[in-house]
């Protein structure tokens, strides 16, 4: 009995010992890409944690958190149950018809295009989450995403330019997304439009934007190798873009004063101090004739989809539910305009 007891006792201290050592690796692994996204330059640090919680409650968290590790570490305690991995993989798959003579549209075509594709990300339940919201997925991302693909070639979007775009001036199309965490909805839009198309994908926060510009790059490779000629991949560019006025006129004077056709956004509204930079955003930056797609989740979160449509009005622009929206899932799809 002593043997068994001590064999048992002798493995549990190995698994603690390996959970300990998974977690310091990991924590060099997070190490690494904070000294990474700070070598961007004229980036800001930020993190939306400070918009979604006051300092006070920050800080009292901060306290709970280190007191919790100095409790554990004095009594020489791993919890063998953690997870010891906050990473998490997300797979899509997209199928659209790439039959340009079909008259009856996506549904009754014969021929499909398969677009996979693949981001690194964060649990929903881990930590980093608390600090970050960009850092894993959210449900009306997917969503916008199927929107998308249904509507690419209609009039509204247009996403392959095969409508006259006189009006445009040029048949170059600029898309642009706000506040995109891990990127699933630029780079499904990178992939479905038009390769003269130059697609803006975009976020505020310094930690999403590490794992953002590393699953761009990781689509982008894959894309490529996928692709028969370089000249089908339209230009991605990853950066950073906060919401508010300056910012984004700053932001468009680096874009050589190029305002943006298509704005898209999902899963971006969590706070009643985002929705005034949101606008002023999107008036600063989307085109007299352009159009802004947005998805939005319900959550209990103490702001409203009736905040946001009144915002909307007050800033100059028109909106339209489209029926794509789900009211049992609680996922809405609203697009603006400017009012004329």
């Amino acid at each position: 009995m002593n043997g068994i007891i001590s064999t048992l006792f002798g493995k549990t201290i190995i698994a603690e010992a390996l959970k300990h050592t998974m977690s310091t690796e990991i924590d060099d692994i997070h190490k690494k890409e904070n000294q990474k996204a700070t070598k961007i330059p004229n980036e800001t640090k930020w993190t939306d944690d400070s918009i979604r919680w006051s300092e006070d409650e920050q800080l009292a968290a901060e306290k709970v958190k280190a007191a919790a590790s100095e409790e554990d570490e004095s009594h020489g305690l791993f919890d063998i149950f953690k997870d010891g991995d906050p990473h998490e993989n997300f797979s899509f798959r997209f199928e659209l018809s790439s039959c340009d003579d079909d008259d009856y549209g996506p549904e009754t075509a014969t021929c499909k295009e398969v677009i996979d594709i693949e981001l690194n990300g964060y649990k929903y339940s881990s930590d980093e989450i608390w600090q970050s919201t960009g850092l894993t997925l959210w449900r009306a991302s997917e969503h916008l995403c199927r929107y998308l693909v249904k509507h690419r070639n209609d009039d509204m979007l247009d996403l392959m330019l095969r409508q006259d775009n006189s009006q445009r001036g040029s048949e170059r199309m600029r898309i642009l997304e706000l506040g995109a965490g891990l990127g699933l909805v630029g780079i499904l839009a990178h992939r479905i439009s038009s390769p003269k198309s130059h697609v803006f994908i975009t976020d505020g926060d310094t930690e999403a934007l590490v794992c953002l510009r590393e699953n761009v790059e990781l689509n982008r490779i894959k894309q490529e190798a996928n692709s028969k000629s370089s000249d089908n991949v339209g230009e991605v560019t990853c950066c950073q873009l906060l919401w508010g006025t300056d910012t984004s006129l700053a932001f468009l004077e680096q874009q050589n004063g190029e305002k943006i056709d298509v704005l898209l956004a999902s899963d971006i509204v969590y706070s009643p101090v985002i929705i005034q930079p949101l606008w002023e955003t999107v008036q600063c930056l989307l085109d007299s004739k352009g159009i802004f797609v947005f998805a939005y989740a319900r959550r209990k979160v103490p702001v409203s989809i009736e905040d946001v449509l009144a915002a909307a009005e007050e800033a100059g622009f028109q909106y339209e539910r489209c029926e794509e929206s789900d009211d049992d899932e609680g996922i809405y799809i609203f697009t603006f305009r400017w009012k004329n």
